[in-house]
């Protein structure tokens, strides 16, 4: 493929700054190494723009519409390995009884394919960023960088010695120095704060100064269980919105995921502090965690993105499922089949998914911003008649119809062939590392 591509005569769906989304139809868009130098209605604009730049290769848009990548904003991508081997179960069993001990058993490679598998899906999805939450930081970043997708990576930061936490500053420092350095800006770092419940309570306040001295955000599950929130106020006479806030741990670069049980005084701290809040809809509901109440927290003020967790608690990583779950649910629980409109959700899996993650310049079909596009084909009997786009990429749309995904610039995904994942290598390693681990 050439350095440039002009798509041509596409439908254009993509947020704007102004928190809305257009739709520009019979319109054109120009990219060139990993940025989009022209978006607009006029073929001979687009043209010379193109011509500008050398030979380029032209897409043609019939039948297709053009809109960002995604952004899965929780997700734990290794865990593609227990996919389908531990399920109808809640949280805490599922979790402390069959993942745990699954992970403790894991070797290098279990993380790199099992990452790889699920960069995969999500390739293949329209997905082009994640906010991944799992150790092997280095390891993942790596395939990442092979697989030429963005990623928020969580570092550990920390290391269990004589029965105790300790916090491991030379592990942070380093993936740190590796994201900015050698990873060609596809890799941002964050430090991982599982929950309020997984360590005890000193430590903390250690991580809290780790991730500053760092300048990591925090990424962390909050409130996503009763029975979470029952045993912190049992504990601390907090929430766990509280008391993590009590640490400092609650700020405007930090990720939360779930937040199903939330107080209003919770919502409130939230919005005020600036977190983002990533909605899990299928986990939640598998889990039988429950059903976050998104129209109290957009109401409050909460900044809100979506993701799909894990593939062991999903079970698959489809963020146009998790797009229509979202609306949905909000509308029957709320009995108000107004809100979170399909521009609102469509924001949420795009543009608000990029700021969570860090990535400033995506999201956004515009010029200047970075190259990170999938190309929808509609002539299929799921989306025909189109009728309204954005309705059509919410309600009607799944993986299937992706033809083409763009990250930086670079084709990943083109007319249905992954270009950068060998998936034979991937399938051999990950059966063998489900056979092992099962």
């Amino acid at each position: 493929m050439r350095n440039t591509v002009l798509f041509s005569d596409i439908t254009i769906v993509t947020p704007d700054m102004a928190d809305s989304v257009s739709i520009m139809e019979h319109a054109y868009c120009v990219t060139s190494g990993n940025t989009i130098e022209y978006v607009g209605v006029s073929k001979e604009e687009a043209t010379q723009v193109a011509e500008s730049f050398g030979e380029y290769d032209v897409y043609e848009g019939k039948n297709r519409i053009l809109c960002p990548t995604f952004v899965n904003a929780h997700a734990h991508a290794s865990m593609s390995i227990f996919r389908n081997i531990a399920d109808d179960l809640a949280l805490e069993p599922w979790l402390f009884g069959e993942i745990i001990p699954r992970e403790d058993k894991m070797i290098a490679k279990d993380f790199r394919y099992g990452h790889l598998l699920s960069l995969a899906e999500m390739i293949e999805g329209g997905t082009g960023c994640a906010a991944n939450m799992y150790d092997g930081a280095r390891i993942c970043s790596e395939a990442s960088v092979e697989a030429g997708f963005r990623c928020q990576q969580t570092a550990l930061g920390k290391k269990f010695i004589d029965g105790v936490w300790h916090t491991d500053e030379d592990e942070v420092r380093d993936f740190v120095d590796y994201c900015k350095n050698e990873t060609n800006g596809l890799i941002l770092p964050s430090l991982l704060v599982h929950s309020i419940y997984l360590y005890t309570e000193d430590f903390y306040t250690p991580l809290k100064e780790l991730g500053e001295k760092y300048k990591t955000p925090i990424s962390v599950h909050i409130s996503e269980t009763r029975t979470e929130n029952a045993n912190c106020v049992n504990q601390y006479g907090m929430s766990p919105v509280e008391k993590l806030d009590s640490f400092g741990l609650l700020t405007d670069t930090t990720v939360a995921a779930h937040c199903v049980h939330l107080s209003d005084n919770d919502r409130t701290i939230l919005a005020d502090r600036g977190v983002w809040v990533a909605h899990n809809p299928s986990s939640n509901m598998k889990l039988a965690s429950g059903f976050a109440d998104m129209i109290s927290m957009q109401k409050a003020g909460v900044r809100l993105c979506l993701g799909t967790d894990g593939a062991s608690s999903n079970n698959n990583q489809d963020m146009y499922m998790e797009m229509r779950l979202a609306s949905f649910m909000a509308k029957a629980t709320s009995y108000d089949s107004t809100v979170l409109k399909a521009s609102e959700v469509f924001r949420m899996a795009t543009r608000t998914g990029y700021l969570a993650c860090g990535f400033t310049d995506c999201g956004i079909i515009g010029k200047g911003m970075k190259a990170d596009l999938q190309i929808v084909d509609y002539d299929c009997p799921q989306m025909w008649p189109l009728g309204n786009p954005l309705s059509a990429l919410v309600y009607s749309c799944g993986p299937k119809c992706v033809e083409s995904t763009m990250i930086d610039g670079k084709f990943v995904y083109y007319k249905r062939e992954l270009t950068t994942i060998d998936m034979e290598r991937v399938k051999a390693e990950t059966s063998e590392s489900m056979d092992r681990l099962k």
